[in-house]
């Protein structure tokens, strides 16, 4: 991996990524929010909500299956904000992580078809990193 970054523990210093990560867990969308109480249920698996890794913060992380999961509303479809999804998910993907992107609309409602990928890309995950 190239530029790999300690990412087996939380990050230790208070950094820039650590003061947005707390700012984001306040005030998560209403999707992210859906998608969060699903996420807390899954036995076995722990996820991390709006969780910083290096200079970023992930939308969710589980750190088992060095699987990130965002959750994309119609803002991410601005060529700015495209851009930078992109620049983040390539850092995620060189440092061993898979990225799983998930749009609002399968969130809302049942929530089934957000986490029936969710539940399919753990399947696909190494049991531990």
């Amino acid at each position: 991996m190239r530029g790999a970054v300690q990412v087996a523990g939380r990050q230790r210093d208070f950094t820039k990524a650590n003061a947005r990560a707390k700012r984001l867990r306040r005030a998560m969308t209403p999707a992210e929010r859906r998608l969060w109480s699903h996420l807390k249920k899954i036995d076995g698996r722990h996820f991390r909500n709006q969780s910083p890794l290096g200079p970023h913060v992930f939308d969710f992380i589980e750190m088992g299956a060095r699987l990130i999961i965002e959750v994309d509303g119609g803002v991410h479809d601005l060529p700015e904000v495209r851009a930078r999804d992109e620049a983040k998910e390539a850092w995620a993907l060189d440092q061993g992580f898979r990225v799983l992107r998930i749009p609002n609309a399968y969130v809302f409602g049942t929530g089934e078809p957000a986490m029936l990928l969710v539940m399919a890309a753990l399947r696909e995950a190494p049991s531990e990193y």
